[in-house]
């Protein structure tokens, strides 16, 4: 039996900052080739591990094959260098990339020869083709999703097909790494992970998402369709999990959980006819498809936090600029309604759009302080493949030195207009933060019941955001 390896680059090479990465998309993967593959997990991230110490894990297995996971554009160097010294060490080794960075820049990522193959989209459905080919010393012609060369052309195939099927899909072999490297820890300061029980699982119940917001890149990793799991499937997985692995609390890591607001209903119904009496969380509601009916089914399923994706206080914003399908009437009649029923609740909004008004970026930022929840702030970061990038790009609005490989997340401006300037952008978003949720005792104390955390620590954290805007551009 052929040996293939999975291998996770670890996210604090070259002083980047750490990411806590959970192996669900590599352990799914690992399940589907199995059954002819003797499968190897190197998570370096896990495991802390050195560049070095990562080859010579690989080297040690003697693989056939080599897999690596980029899943954000701002690690692509790291893959690129792990790329480089397996290959130095075994040249004969394909080595494969896939996940967000090849899925996304596919046309940046082949250009590295370490690179013999990219994955685009859902490696489900692709990844055994594209191994029946290496093996035949074939061409991968018949595949989408895939990008190769052929003699000196570079051929990139986008993803044109999707899993249908996503009930047929194996669970996560688990059993190929430590799962006590994910499932106990505590990540400290995050909106969507803070951890209410351990040990945690997170899950998947659909893909895709039609809404097509301007800012997000998903339509064109995961598709614009939205595909769902059927409730007795989810179901069977969240036992599972309880009975193999003991979890205590899931998260639902959708793109959009409700977008089928009458299966989210069900899947309630279900956890609550189960009695699983575990916790759950969703890191990200799509406010336009929620209603109280489902907040009191997902409270009493056990549900302890939403998070409110908002986006702007301003009707113009979200339909016209960012093309969300939401009104804010009667937005924070929601928020104040799962506040009643005892949710943990924040807040997400994006500033700083093409076409936005200086005003109107002031209307979000009050109205985000009525709310009286956990307010993140993010300014509007152009990802590849995405409207806002385009936008950006027609109307020559980005600042120079733009750059998809940056590293500062959402936390730094790189779009100028007549009404605003990345200094005015990455100013008030640090500050207006900083007073919004931690200024006044009383906001100290709903930001300690939030992060479950002591207000010191919460104290010395809140502080990094101005620090960071000072350090850039005090003289």
């Amino acid at each position: 039996m052929k040996k293939f390896v999975f291998i996770l680059p670890n996210s604090r090479w070259f002083d980047s900052a750490k990411w806590e990465l959970y192996p669900y998309n590599v352990c799914l993967l690992a399940a589907i080739i199995k059954d002819e593959y003797e499968v190897k997990i190197i998570d370096a991230n896990a495991k802390n591990l050195s560049l070095k110490q990562t080859v010579q894990k690989a080297l040690e297995f003697s693989p056939n094959y080599i897999a690596l996971s980029c899943l954000a554009v701002e690690y692509s160097k790291h893959a690129h260098e792990l790329a480089k010294s397996l290959k130095e060490s075994m040249p004969n080794t394909p080595v494969i990339l896939g996940g967000v960075y090849g899925t996304l820049l596919p046309e940046h990522a082949i250009e590295d020869k370490n690179f013999d193959y990219l994955v685009l989209g859902e490696g489900e459905i692709r990844l055994k083709q594209l191994l029946k080919h290496i093996e035949n010393k074939t061409l991968p012609e018949d595949l989408d999703g895939i990008a190769y060369r052929k003699g000196d052309e570079v051929i990139i195939k986008p993803q044109e097909t999707y899993v249908e099927d996503l009930d047929n899909l194996p669970y996560p072999d688990y059993n190929l790494v430590d799962f006590d490297d994910y499932c106990r820890v505590n990540e400290k300061f995050s909106y969507a992970d803070t951890r209410d029980a351990l040990p945690v699982a997170k899950m998947y119940t659909s893909r895709g998402c039609p809404a097509g917001c301007n800012f997000c890149a998903v339509e064109h990793i995961a598709g614009k369709r939205f595909r769902k799991r059927s409730v007795e499937s989810i179901l069977d997985e969240i036992e599972f999990m309880i009975q193999k692995y003991k979890v205590k609390e899931i998260l639902f890591y959708d793109d959009n959980l409700i977008f089928d607001i009458k299966r989210a209903k069900e899947l309630c119904k279900g956890i609550i006819k189960r009695q699983f009496n575990i916790k759950f969380k969703c890191p990200n509601i799509a406010v336009y498809c929620l209603d109280n009916e489902l907040m009191d089914l997902m409270k009493e399923a056990g549900f302890t936090m939403l998070v409110f994706a908002i986006e702007s206080a301003n009707d113009r914003i979200l339909k016209y600029v960012m093309g969300k399908p939401l009104s804010i009437e009667g937005v924070k009649e929601k928020v104040e309604y799962a506040k009643k029923l005892g949710f943990r609740c924040a807040a997400l909004f994006v500033i700083g759009s093409p076409g936005e008004t200086w005003q109107e970026i002031r209307n979000s930022f009050a109205f985000a302080e009525k709310l009286d929840v956990y307010c993140h702030f993010s300014i509007a970061t152009p990802l590849p493949k995405t409207r806002l990038y385009n936008d950006a790009v027609k109307e020559n609005l980005l600042i120079d030195g733009f750059s998809f490989f940056s590293g500062s997340g959402c936390s730094k401006g790189w779009i100028e207009t007549d009404e605003f300037t990345a200094f005015d952008l990455e100013v008030l978003r640090a500050y207006d933060w900083e007073r919004i949720n931690f200024s006044t005792p009383e906001k100290m104390k709903n930001a300690v019941e939030f992060f479950k955390l002591p207000e010191k620590e919460i104290l010395e954290w809140s502080k990094g955001a101005t620090e960071s805007v000072r350090k850039r551009f005090y003289k």
